[in-house]
């Protein structure tokens, strides 16, 4: 399963699978389903798309990008705004603490978009 799409061994191990386990399956060996599930979501998660038997037997490909780069900037400008306006804590109190908490969360949003803008304009020029 995972020789199907190369290079995609790595997110086979995130689903707590050993190497071996990995090398067994894509060998042909039997394995638990609940291995497999495992070993299919972590795919998914990485951006693999399962394909259905249709006449040709199954396969995988790579999922194309739901959002373009124009959409992902709309949605930076947003966060960026949304930032800009989070108030900054005066003295300590629980709702400061939290208000540091969903600052910090927003701008790690952010710097994902700004990753998976990049990565989609580089995927372009290519």
């Amino acid at each position: 399963m995972c020789a199907a799409v190369n290079g995609m061994t790595p997110s086979c191990m995130r689903a707590f699978a050993s190497g071996y386990t990995v090398t067994r399956i894509e060998n042909g060996s039997d394995a638990k389903q609940s291995t497999v599930a495992a070993l299919r979501g972590a795919l998914e998660m990485a951006g693999v798309e399962f394909i259905a038997e249709n006449g040709g037997g199954p396969g995988v490909r790579i999922r194309k990008s739901a959002k373009g780069a124009e959409e992902i900037s709309r949605q930076i400008d947003a966060l960026e705004d949304k930032i800009s306006s989070m108030p900054a804590p005066t003295e300590p109190s629980p709702e400061a603490g939290m208000n540091i908490m969903r600052k910090a969360v927003a701008k790690n949003d952010l710097a994902k978009l700004k990753n998976r803008r990049k990565r989609i304009r580089s995927d372009r020029s290519k």
